[in-house]
């Protein structure tokens, strides 16, 4: 199984791409743990990264650093000059000077999947109140038909 390092691999771990969005939740998590009760403490990201944009991604999930090993592993030690360069195409991209700038920047759109859902569920009913035109079809009564019909193509 891959990786294989001289030949040798071992089954049952759990790396690379497979455990990204795992990775990504942990670093959310213990960020704002850290954030709300260390905060001299860093943290470093690990866990599927192989691209400056994975590595965006756990610095802005509150990351001060990332480690890199199974891409390493199977592209070479060229994936790290790859990666920092990518991360800073990110940050000129964004008008980032330093890592501190965007650092846990992402925190606070995230939620819980309850949250969500209910988010979900009002903007639903909002739409439905702002909707233009009948509610259903046995309050149609045939009256202003023309001027319904306008309203709803253009």
């Amino acid at each position: 199984p891959e990786p294989c390092v001289e030949g040798h691999s071992t089954p049952g771990g759990y790396s690379y791409k497979a455990v990204r969005p795992i990775a990504l939740a942990k670093c959310m998590a213990i960020a704002q743990m850290i954030k709300k009760e260390f905060p001299d403490r860093t943290l470093s990201g690990i866990g599927g990264i192989d691209t400056g944009g994975h590595a965006a991604e756990f610095i802005l999930l509150g990351s001060d650093t990332v480690q890199v090993c199974t891409g390493v592993m199977i592209h070479g030690y060229p994936l790290v000059q790859n990666l920092c360069a990518e991360l800073q195409e990110f940050m000129g991209k964004h008008g980032f000077e330093s890592i501190a700038e965007f650092k846990g920047m992402s925190l606070e759109y995230f939620t819980t999947h309850t949250d969500l859902v209910a988010r979900q569920k009002e903007a639903i009913e909002q739409k439905k109140k702002a909707k233009v035109g009948i509610e259903s079809d046995d309050k149609w009564t045939g009256e202003g038909f023309v001027a319904e019909t306008e309203s709803m193509v253009s």
